[in-house]
């Protein structure tokens, strides 16, 4: 028989094994009698106390682990420039396409119309799973709680008083495993459990998740943003986050580990993972090397997965928007609707690769209006006209301006913030374009990545003739759409790269 070595795990275990047994004797003994049955639910009680405490000493050992960790195993760790994703400049002014419309081989225009029976509103996106929170125990009664107003969802929380009373004594290994212990000495366990079901209730993706813990730190510590970075901490690694907590000279800094590659933020690498400082002030731009624990929390945790952006959980807050331009020697104007709210909420998101912006729906607030009205415009063109429609829409609708002038910083845009902003680019116009083609349309697109520029192309249904640029992709043939290069047709791609093969090609679900 194997051995069962003394310690907070095999006491757990044999605390279920006990129980497991006492309660098969019970089920098979002689039930007659109401004392018996008095008898038994005491014992299932107790049983269920002594797992509690069991638990509690478990979590208890977890913490003092990690505590005397936090007291000794330190080490400089280097900080490395954010990541680039095209070191390409683009153009400043674009250039002008004298307005060629490609002719369908063999078909009269005329007879194509879009079927009158596109839908005007698609289906939402897929709801996003959130990842599956930790196990937790029935919540304790806590008396404090405190609203937030989470992109205008009234959040209740409950909360230990002491977070709002804590203060760091010194920022280095004793100061934070002090204030570690102090912190886990707190009630956490009922703040846990409303913040699950807060998630599941607005469906929320792990940015959102991590940026609700954000906001409760801030109303809790106000005034002291080094406290306000240690309880997030604190609270971050109890979520079951990998983040990993640092400082630099009078500074601390959070680093927190994400799957997927994240640019224009600075980072470190603590053994396999990769930590990015989306927690910290600038994103760490002004930080070179750090200090942090080179140990590990005892219980797992998970870093964030960012690839999907939930663009439906906020109560919309809707903002008129109406464009202006020309097709075919005709003015054209739209009104329309986008949710102030997601743009909010994408300003903080993370930068991400092409693929997630190409991914990512406009929200309900935009979707409805947006893709109805533009749905009354295309009704009964020919698909070629359809496109080219779309095409003006995006070229002439849009003021052009790069990110670095905008922004002074590079910034790709989901469909959601190119209606919003002032300017866009080509990442933002490629990336609405391939959007309202999918919805509209319903045809196939890609985004294809050049240096210094990002376009799309279209699998249409009817083949082109004549001087058209298209790529082979996937055995399908997509003929080059590009929103940004002004006046062009389908089928025009912009001189500058008309004979050059892209760098990649974006896929578009």
């Amino acid at each position: 028989m194997a051995e069962i070595r003394n310690g907070p795990r095999a006491r757990l275990v044999l605390s279920s094994l006990l129980l497991t047994v006492s309660a098969t004797l019970i089920a098979h003994a002689p039930l007659a009698a109401a004392d018996a049955y008095q008898d038994w639910l005491r014992s299932q009680s107790l049983g269920t106390e002594a797992m509690k405490r069991q638990y509690q000493v478990y979590r208890s050992e977890q913490d003092l682990q990690f505590s005397s960790h936090l007291k000794a195993q330190w080490q400089e760790f280097q900080v490395y420039q954010g990541k680039v994703r095209d070191p390409s400049p683009k153009p400043k002014i674009l250039p002008k396409a004298v307005p060629k419309t490609p002719v369908i081989a063999n078909v009269p225009a005329q007879e194509q119309p879009i079927r009158p029976d596109v839908p005007a509103e698609t289906p939402l996106p897929p709801k996003i799973e959130p990842s599956p929170p930790p196990p937790v125990l029935p919540a304790e009664v806590v008396r404090d709680s405190i609203e937030l107003d989470f992109y205008g969802n009234p959040i209740t929380l409950p909360f230990d008083p002491q977070w709002r009373s804590m203060r760091l004594s010194k920022l280095d290994p004793d100061g934070i495993a002090a204030f570690w212990d102090t912190s886990s000495a707190t009630r956490l366990q009922p703040t846990l459990q409303a913040m699950a079901k807060a998630r599941q209730d607005l469906a929320l993706d792990d940015w959102g998740h991590v940026a609700l813990w954000q906001q409760l730190a801030k109303s809790l510590q106000p005034d002291h943003p080094a406290e306000r970075s240690l309880l997030l901490w604190y609270f971050l690694v109890k979520a079951g986050v990998d983040v990993r907590l640092g400082y630099s000279g009078a500074q601390p800094w959070l680093f927190v580990a994400v799957e997927q590659p994240v640019y224009a933020v600075n980072y470190t690498k603590v053994g396999e993972r990769t930590y990015y400082a989306l927690l910290s002030p600038d994103r760490g731009k002004s930080l070179k090397r750090f200090s942090t624990y080179d140990s590990s929390y005892p219980a797992p945790l998970q870093p964030l997965n960012l690839k999907s952006v939930a663009t439906a959980f906020g109560k919309a807050a809707p903002v008129a928007k109406t464009v202006t331009f020309d097709f075919q020697g005709r003015p054209v104007t739209l009104k329309f609707d986008y949710d102030r709210r997601v743009v909010e909420y994408m300003s903080t998101f993370p930068q991400m690769d092409f693929e997630l912006y190409f991914a990512t729906p406009g929200s309900p607030a935009a979707r409805n209006p947006l893709l109805q009205t533009l749905h009354q415009k295309i009704q009964g063109m020919s698909e070629e006209n359809a496109l080219n429609f779309l095409l003006a829409f995006v070229q002439k609708g849009f003021a052009y301006q790069t990110d670095e002038e905008q922004f002074g910083y590079e910034k790709y845009f989901y469909v959601e913030e190119t209606l919003h902003y002032p300017y866009s680019d080509c990442e933002d116009r490629a990336v609405l374009y391939s959007w309202l083609v999918r919805n509209l349309l319903g045809l196939k697109t890609v985004g294809l990545h050049y240096p210094g520029h990002m376009t799309t192309a279209v699998a249409i249904k009817s083949p082109l003739r004549g001087n058209w640029n298209s790529i082979e992709w996937q055995g399908e043939r997509y003929v080059i759409a590009d929103p940004t290069y002004i006046n062009a047709s389908i089928g025009m791609a912009m001189p500058s790269y008309a004979n050059l093969q892209p760098l990649r090609v974006v896929p578009a679900p």
